[in-house]
């Protein structure tokens, strides 16, 4: 028999082989339904963190409810921070205490001397040891009441220099419609379109989303290899090895083997790819630019697997170890965050793993 003709049918015979595994179709399907699901986290458009204040206010009072409406402007610019209203300053202090809101601000029976420029005592701010947040917060309260009192103060000095009448009534009221026009007035802005702290944390989510994503197809590949290697180790305990030998088709016998582990494999993170195409496209981008990192890490795995299946003379041995193998992925593996930030150390260590190079090459290729 030729050595192509041994070839093809070798590779026939291991296709079938590997294709006839109950857990190569689990991990097909599996796998496209496990990163559907996990998709469905990366496609969330709401902020990764948000950060909830109460506000205490009496709702029958205009100035009051004023302020209150400036607040809602300022965090229509802040997509993360986000103001809970009360009328039970038990209910307000019990939340803070909670942890459910960052903290509290209560307009007591001073903020009316907002209206002519006395700011002085006229919010109590309730906090708790979980509170961090308060620096910015108390920024955007403090600009909801000046600008909710600002005409007041400016009419009322106005009027002190030159007394009240009908006609400065009307200029102030003009001039600040004027400005509310222009949007000149103190609202604090974040960089980006939902602000530049929102910005900065979707961004780390999404990525963190995107390793998790091409981790689920890396960690099915390895699984797969792992349950595949015992049949072809078996198989060559059975003498089909000592028989190749003889006959001088052993090294095409692990050429078909590999060939077919890379087909099979890639056919099946390829579902992994459509999945995300799918239901996560503003993480893959484009199918075409997962493919080559893909590529890569499935020749690896398919690799491996012919490699074990030679060098390993029981089954039961990878398979025993097979555990602790997807733990060192998971963990040195770049699934949830490249080691680099943490330690120059570990950032070494993952350079051992294909898992890692996959992830890595997937996510510069996706930006």
């Amino acid at each position: 028999m030729s050595s192509l003709r041994f070839l093809s049918i070798s590779f026939v015979l291991n296709v079938k082989k590997i294709i006839g595994m109950k857990v190569i179709w689990f991990g097909l399907v599996g796998l496209f339904f496990a990163v559907a699901f996990g998709a469905r986290f990366a496609q969330n458009d709401d902020p990764a963190i948000v950060v909830r204040a109460g506000v205490l206010h009496d709702f029958a009072d205009p100035f009051e409810s004023s302020i209150v409406q400036f607040l809602d402007k300022s965090v229509e610019e802040i997509a993360f921070v986000e103001f809970v209203l009360y009328d039970d300053l038990e209910e307000l202090l019990r939340d803070v205490a909670l942890g459910r809101v960052e903290c509290g601000y209560v307009l007591n029976d001073n903020i009316a001397r907002s209206l002519v420029g006395d700011f002085e005592a006229v919010v109590t701010v309730i906090t708790s040891h979980r509170t961090i947040a308060t620096p910015i917060l108390n920024d955007i309260v403090a600009a909801a009441i000046l600008r909710a009192s600002v005409e007041a103060i400016t009419k009322d000095g106005l009027i002190n220099i030159f007394g009240e009448s009908d006609e400065l009534n009307h200029f102030v009221k003009r001039q600040f419609l004027a400005y509310n026009q222009m949007d000149i007035f103190m609202v604090p802005h974040f960089a980006g379109e939902h602000g530049h702290g929102y910005e900065d944390t979707q961004t780390a989510s999404a990525q963190v989303a995107a390793r998790v994503l091409y981790g689920l197809i890396g960690i099915t590949l390895l699984i797969l290899s792992i349950f595949s290697t015992g049949i072809f180790i078996e198989e060559r305990a059975s003498g089909l090895g000592m028989s190749l030998r003889a006959h001088g088709k052993l090294g095409l016998y692990y050429l078909s083997l590999w060939v077919a582990a890379f087909i099979v494999m890639f056919v099946i993170g390829l579902g992994g790819l459509l999945a995300m195409v799918i239901f996560a496209p503003s993480v893959i981008g484009s199918a075409l630019f997962g493919i080559a990192p893909l590529a890569f890490y499935t020749a690896v795995c398919a690799l491996l697997l012919a490699l074990a299946s030679q060098a390993l003379k029981s089954a039961g041995l990878i398979q025993s170890f097979g555990l602790f193998l997807l733990i060192l992925n998971i963990f040195f593996g770049g699934v949830l965050l490249n080691l680099a930030e943490v330690s120059e150390a570990l950032a070494r260590l993952q350079w051992f793993f294909p898992l890692f190079w996959y992830i890595e090459m997937s996510l510069l290729m996706s930006l």
